[in-house]
């Protein structure tokens, strides 16, 4: 298990807390692997799935954030992630398991898969660019350094 980061931390927060290396090319698909799986659950489970918003969202209209969805509803995919995953996600996945609450690494991720589709970064919905969907802004979360031991 890790320190779980907060869901606003930057991608680059991400990767160094699962102990991988920012600019090594073996990261960009092991992002790109867990970015998929969380892809193809918010499609399938989420996308356009009004009766799984919280009351105050009611009326809002596609695409959603995932603030607007209920915290069963979220909480109930990221297990559905966890429980499909394939191996080599896993390994990651189980770095992100926590005594209560969601697992952070999916959760972490599917929050970004929900951000690139509500309209915040058309670019990085689009590209498959790795870093078309870096955050420019570093305030969020904390500082991380990264250590490879």
């Amino acid at each position: 298990m890790t320190t779980p980061l907060i869901r606003s931390a930057t991608k680059r927060q991400f990767l160094i807390s699962l102990g991988l290396d920012p600019d090594h090319g073996s990261t960009q698909e092991t992002y790109w692997m867990l970015k998929d799986e969380a892809t193809r659950a918010y499609e399938s489970q989420l996308q356009g799935r009004g009766d799984l918003l919280r009351p105050e969202y009611a009326n809002q209209e596609p695409p959603f954030a995932a603030a607007h969805f209920t915290a069963e509803a979220f909480s109930s995919v990221v297990r559905s992630i966890y429980q499909t995953a394939c191996p080599s996600a896993r390994r990651y996945y189980d770095r992100g398991r926590v005594v209560q609450g969601d697992n952070w690494v999916i959760s972490w991720m599917l929050y970004h898969v929900c951000r690139y589709r509500d309209g915040r970064n058309i670019r990085a919905a689009r590209a498959r660019d790795f870093h078309a969907d870096d955050d420019l802004d570093d305030s969020h979360g904390r500082e991380i350094a990264y250590n490879p031991d």
